[in-house]
């Protein structure tokens, strides 16, 4: 069992105010903080939350919305797993699925072990890349991805780059859902979704400020 990292007054103050347990920082985040908010760890980055607190809630709710059929996922893959909180819930609601997650910052990855208890398993292989390079590098193929990349509270230019997508195109499964967290605020989307390429729009929605798509892979005719 992981050790709490506070103490039970800060934990009754947390109630009152967000408590910050643990700062740290790093080549990619330069403020990173482990913070108590009405009794939950979450983790933050300067202006936006990574793990187990807004972008948790508005993540899953987008993942019910889309009415995937998560529990029959056999290969899942995780692009941005932050404190792992969505990971988490995909190992909670499906018991079978081999799950990939990438994660290009160290320090993210070391705090979602010491603070929040998420550690490689068996079923569990944690990469630390950048996205695009695990993506050329990929032999898997996979049925359920989910992108929810964030450099505090920006998604990189990469993703609204095609060559991202026709990468991706090659690890999808004909079968694959792609869950596309776009933005916090939509203002980095271009006025036509031309960037996609060969992967198709199923639906979108908007949760809060983030703004998600559903995709697929293109069927080979």
């Amino acid at each position: 069992m992981m050790a709490k990292k506070y103490s039970f007054f800060q934990w009754l103050l947390s109630f009152l105010y967000p408590v910050i347990i643990q700062k740290d920082q790093s080549d990619v985040n330069s403020v990173l903080e482990t913070t108590l908010e009405n009794g939950k760890l979450v983790l933050n980055a300067a202006n936006a939350n990574y793990s187990y607190g807004s972008l948790y809630r508005v993540f899953i709710k987008a993942l019910l919305r889309f009415n995937l059929d998560i529990k029959n996922k056999k290969k899942v893959l995780v692009l941005g797993m932050g404190g792992g909180s969505v990971v988490k819930f995909l190992l909670e609601n499906n018991t079978l699925a081999q799950l990939d997650t990438v994660e290009i910052d160290r320090k993210v990855i070391s705090i979602a072990k010491e603070m929040f208890g998420l550690s490689p398993t068996d079923r569990l292989r944690i990469y630390a890349v950048n996205a695009i390079d695990y993506i050329n590098d990929c032999s898997e193929k996979y049925d359920l991805i989910l992108i929810d990349i964030f450099i505090d509270d920006a998604v990189p230019e990469f993703c609204f780059a095609e060559s991202f997508w026709k990468s991706l195109q090659n690890i999808c499964l004909p079968t694959c859902d792609i869950v596309f967290n776009a933005s916090m605020k939509g203002n980095h989307l271009k006025h036509n979704l031309d960037f996609l390429g060969p992967i198709n729009l199923k639906e979108k929605l908007r949760i809060e400020q983030n703004l998600f798509f559903l995709l697929q892979p293109a069927v080979s005719k």
